[in-house]
């Protein structure tokens, strides 16, 4: 009969078997099994606290808006009352005429040079004209310095208009006046001159509103004085 060979390892652990209750530390004194041997298991990796990017301060930029006085548009440069007679009598509105370079509120042509020499969004001139006729009717309105306003009235002093206090301004009249631009054309002006409050678009210190008519066969005194008080500084 062949008789079995056991290796020494086979042996050991065959007789540690046979011992029972001491087989553990048995084991663990071979180096097998046990605490000492068991490669422990992998951890689950500690996801890193997610930090959640801080909240942008949201830098949203807030519309410019304009502050003090504007000028208007010409639809809304007289009262509801003038601009229905002015329909009544089948006049025509033109709109703004100011980038020409007639269609101004005065027929001074210093004046005229003032009115041109203000920024487009602080003046504006309004035309009305009877069909088949010389009449025709402008209405300037402008924001100006108080430098400026010196100026104008010391123009208007020296072409002999008359000057009376009133609404709150300085109201000028020339009853009858020849155009420089054309000998023919006859027609009374009127200016309105008075202090405001400087708007945010006009980086002065002290300034004047300048209100303006001038009217080829008519008053134009009505018209200045009603388009003054439409814009809220003329003062009855």
């Amino acid at each position: 009969m062949r008789r079995s060979i056991r290796t020494p390892a086979t042996a050991v652990l065959a007789l540690l078997l046979a011992v029972g209750g001491s087989s553990c530390a048995a084991l663990e004194s071979l180096g097998i099994g046990g605490a000492a041997s068991v490669a422990p298991a992998d951890e689950p990796a500690t996801d890193a606290p997610v930090t959640e990017d801080a909240p942008v301060a949201e830098t949203d930029t807030a519309p410019v808006v304009e502050e003090g006085l504007a000028v208007p548009a010409c639809d809304a440069l007289y009262s509801e009352t003038l601009t229905t007679a002015f329909l009544a009598e089948e006049r025509v509105s033109r709109g703004d005429t100011s980038e020409g370079d007639f269609g101004f509120g005065t027929t001074n042509l210093d004046l005229v040079s003032v009115l041109k020499n203000v920024r487009n969004d602080l003046r504006v001139s309004c035309t009305w004209y009877l069909p088949a006729s010389e009449s025709v009717s402008v209405t300037s309105v402008a924001l100006i310095s108080s430098d400026t306003r010196a100026t104008i009235e010391e123009t208007l002093i020296a072409t002999g208009a008359s000057k009376q206090e009133s609404g709150g301004g300085t109201l000028f009249s020339i009853a009858s006046t020849t155009s420089d631009i054309s000998p023919d054309y006859i027609a009374t002006e009127t200016h309105f001159l008075t202090d405001i409050v400087c708007p945010s678009t006009l980086a002065e210190s002290s300034c004047a509103a300048w209100v303006t008519s001038n009217y080829a066969f008519g008053k134009a005194t009505p018209l200045t004085v009603d388009a003054a008080a439409q814009l809220g500084v003329y003062s009855n």
